[in-house]
């Protein structure tokens, strides 16, 4: 096998959405612009090919996502043959049993073992945790408590959104110019979309046509989303609908809009590094302190959680917020400036420099 200085463990599907993925791509991303490679290890190939279209390695292991144990021995062969300064492993399915095995495997190699984390499930045998989320710093004290068991390695810790790994289109981005009436409007359901909150989107904007006639929707369908079928076929007859796939340029269409609705994953990142005022809405447990994070530094409106309240209720309470907030120019200026505080986009980089430096 070639040497890699980066391996990465990850996936993503219809399932569990894209996230985890991009992320991990933004990192090593950033560590190919100073010369490092990367190499991805994936229980699917469903984004081998956009892997690929970054220029980094990709070994597809055929394995369940939802069992990492059974493909510890194939991860513990990758680690030992590419023999990379560090592993960063991201997935909500990790044991305990799994990640100690790797943590081993690791010491034999010479290998930084890096987890992602954002749920604080146990404490995880690791050299570096990170949880670059809004509330990360929150959580100081708790990740500290974690490991005050006997015979508990203390990781290094890297926390808060300074550390947003957000694709190199994210930096380094000017001051938005708010617009004195908003007319543009980003929808962002998430890679997958398991909560189908975009046909009830689509839906409510269909039922509310006049009153909603002097926005335009810009609407992300991600690469996963298997209602992308009908979400083609409920707005074909909406002229003021743009369906967007396989955006190239996130950044770019994010600064073009005046507002946004997204799912409350790592878009919000996206959208605070480009000064997009949003409301956000939660589809799974891991999303709730973010969202709630978010809400409560008063950077985005949390409109709740689609499990709860149901996709009709949602879908007409994130279009009433929506509009309150494009009447309000305040309001956004207000939150521009709070995302610009929260989020710079340089987070990738400074995961490169800090786990280099720690190496």
């Amino acid at each position: 096998m070639d040497k890699t200085d980066l391996l990465f463990r990850c996936d993503g599907n219809s399932s569990i959405g894209a996230g985890h993925v991009m992320r991990c791509i933004s990192i090593a991303d950033a560590a190919l612009s100073s010369g490092r490679r990367s190499t991805f290890l994936t229980a699917s190939d469903d984004f081998s090919g956009t892997i690929a279209q970054h220029g980094h390695a990709c070994q597809v292991l055929q394995s369940d996502y939802r069992d990492m144990n059974q493909d510890m021995q194939r991860t513990k062969d990758a680690i030992r043959g590419l023999c990379p300064k560090a592993l960063l492993v991201d997935s909500y399915y990790v044991t305990e049993e799994y990640l100690s095995f790797l943590f081993e495997t690791c010491r034999e190699t010479g290998t930084m073992l890096v987890y992602l984390d954002d749920v604080l499930s146990f404490p995880y045998p690791c050299d570096v945790l990170m949880n670059y989320n809004i509330y990360g710093p929150d959580k100081a004290e708790d990740y500290r408590q974690m490991y005050r068991k006997p015979g508990k390695n203390v990781p290094r810790f890297l926390l808060g959104p300074s550390y947003a790994p957000l694709r190199a289109e994210f930096q380094n981005l000017p001051l938005r110019e708010i617009a004195g009436q908003a007319g543009s409007i980003l929808i962002s359901t998430g890679g997958a979309d398991a909560g189908h909150t975009g046909i009830h989107l689509i839906r409510e904007m269909i039922r509310r046509g006049q009153e909603l006639a002097r926005f335009h929707f810009h609407f992300i369908v991600g690469a996963v989303n298997e209602d992308a079928p009908v979400i083609r076929e409920l707005a074909g007859g909406v002229s003021n609908i743009t369906l967007h796939s396989n955006v190239q340029r996130m950044a770019e269409l994010m600064c073009a809009c005046d507002l946004a609705i997204s799912a409350a994953g790592s878009t919000l990142y996206e959208l605070c590094a480009t000064q997009t005022p949003a409301v956000t809405y939660i589809l799974a447990d891991n999303q709730i302190p973010g969202a709630e994070g978010f809400a409560r530094h008063g950077v985005l409106k949390n409109c709740g959680d689609i499990r709860e309240i149901g996709g009709e209720r949602l879908a007409e309470s994130l279009i009433n917020e929506i509009v309150k907030l494009a009447d309000d120019r305040g309001e956004r200026i207000l939150i521009a400036r709070k995302q610009r505080e929260t989020v710079d986009g340089m987070g990738a980089a400074r995961i490169v420099s800090a786990l280099f430096s720690f190496i």
